[in-house]
């Protein structure tokens, strides 16, 4: 699990935070139960020193010597575990439970001490030793109980974590989804919780402005291009007819051709954002059902339409294809983005270069592929010139055109389930390649 994602850094935390705490609570206990054994160690001495001075006055009182008195209590009354060493009243050691040899560490013990009325003094300690050996002890029950609890906690913050981030994963995939419908549905559900419900919320109704945005200016392309229609064919019909019924001499004729080429022109362009409109996402319901149709006649078919406008280049165009591939599409559509391809190789070559075009199926896909002697397509323009009236500045100079052929061509391919790619010819200039699912026949 990444940390760089919201679930990997929540189970983090949480992690972190058990961890924290586990450490936390091991040192609090070891602490505590420490200071707690001192107490009852310092109390235990204490309270055996009392016992001990009580003892040793009785016995000073009935041997009347402080030597015999310390022996009779250290042999009778001393508990085990608890070191006694009788002072006289100079410090001398009069008697011990403990040699010198095996005298215990005095950092390692717990001494009091008291004196009696005669002037002699009673020290009594007992060792740290069982109080370090019970801490030690208690640090590894911990260390044997936490390091599980710890992985439990981390298999635990995990699932946790990926439960309380369901409702984001949820809106994610609602919105992936989004596109590929064609609507935006609403995000969220009732039962998220409060601030997922507020941010499904505020994206709805950025959703719904966008939507709205998106809806209005497809609308406004449309309505444009169909009110421009009109007023276009009638421009055109008047100029052909102008052009019709003037004489080669006539000063106007060139004028009346530019424009009645330059009303082509603007009509292409209508036609091709109608075109777009069609092929938007979500618009493909109105195509009708998807047929089986052969690439190959659809190529032969361009061709055979673009020849009369370029009668220069019929030596220059070479078709290498199959007999059939066929691809599950519409034919109409697939017919424009393939003209679409061979027409741009045209506008892009000049008479002489070749251009060669080959269809064929490879790995279940029909492929068209155009390949030109042309200038090409350089590395960083080869996405960039599939985006609506791109035309890069050498293409701008050189020839006309609105720039959407090639968006028509990638707009058809995916609406397809299929792709259109651009690379380097071994031709010297560009290869376009149009991969299209081959037809599968429903059963």
């Amino acid at each position: 699990m990444s940390t760089r994602s919201l679930e990997g850094r929540l189970a983090l935390a949480q992690q972190v935070l058990a961890g924290v705490l586990i450490l936390a609570f091991a040192a609090a206990a070891m602490g505590l139960t420490a200071r707690t054994l001192k107490r009852q160690e310092q109390a235990f001495v204490e309270s055996t020193l009392t016992h001990l001075v009580e003892g040793l006055n009785r016995e000073w009182d009935e041997e009347h010597d402080l030597g015999r008195a310390a022996q009779a209590l250290i042999e009778e009354a001393v508990p085990a575990g608890v070191y006694v060493e009788v002072l006289d009243a100079d410090g001398r050691r009069v008697r011990a439970n403990y040699s010198v040899l095996s005298q215990p560490d005095q950092n390692e013990v717990v001494s009091k001490r008291a004196s009696l009325s005669r002037g002699a003094w009673v020290v009594a300690s007992v060792t740290s030793s069982a109080r370090h050996d019970t801490v030690a002890t208690l640090g590894m029950v911990l260390l044997l109980t936490g390091v599980p609890l710890f992985l439990l906690v981390s298999l635990i913050s995990r699932s946790l974590a990926r439960r309380l981030l369901r409702p984001l994963s949820r809106m994610a995939m609602a919105a992936e989804r989004a596109p590929r419908d064609g609507s935006i549905p609403p995000l969220g559900e009732r039962s998220d919780p409060e601030e997922v419900a507020a941010l499904a919320g505020a994206f709805n109704r950025l959703l719904h402005r966008l939507e709205q945005t998106l809806e209005a200016e497809r609308n406004f392309t449309q309505d444009a291009a169909h009110e421009l229609r009109t007023p276009l064919t009638v421009v055109s019909g008047e100029l052909e007819y102008a052009l019709s019924h003037s004489s080669d001499t006539d000063p106007r004729r060139a004028g009346l051709a530019r424009a009645a080429e330059q009303v082509r022109t603007m009509t292409e362009l209508v036609e091709a954002l109608l075109f777009l409109k069609r092929t938007a996402p979500g618009s493909a319901a109105e195509w009708g059902e998807s047929t089986p149709v052969n690439l190959s006649d659809v190529v032969r078919e361009a061709w055979a339409e673009l020849v009369p406008h370029a009668p220069a280049r019929g030596s220059d165009v070479s078709i290498a294809s199959e007999d059939e591939v066929l691809v599950g599409g519409h034919a109409a559509l697939l017919a424009s983005a393939v003209k679409n391809l061979i027409g741009n190789a045209l506008k892009f070559t000049q008479p002489g270069q070749a251009v060669r075009i080959s269809v064929e199926t490879v790995q279940a896909c029909g492929v068209v592929c155009v390949e030109d002697a042309g200038r090409g397509v350089a590395p960083e323009e080869r996405e960039r010139v599939f985006q609506p009236f791109y035309r890069d500045p050498e293409a701008r100079a050189e020839t006309d055109g609105s720039g959407l052929g090639l968006a028509i061509l990638r707009r058809v391919a995916r609406a397809h389930g299929g792709e259109v790619t651009v690379g380097e010819s071994a031709l010297g200039g560009a290869r376009f390649e149009l991969s299209l699912p081959a037809w599968v026949a429903k059963r």
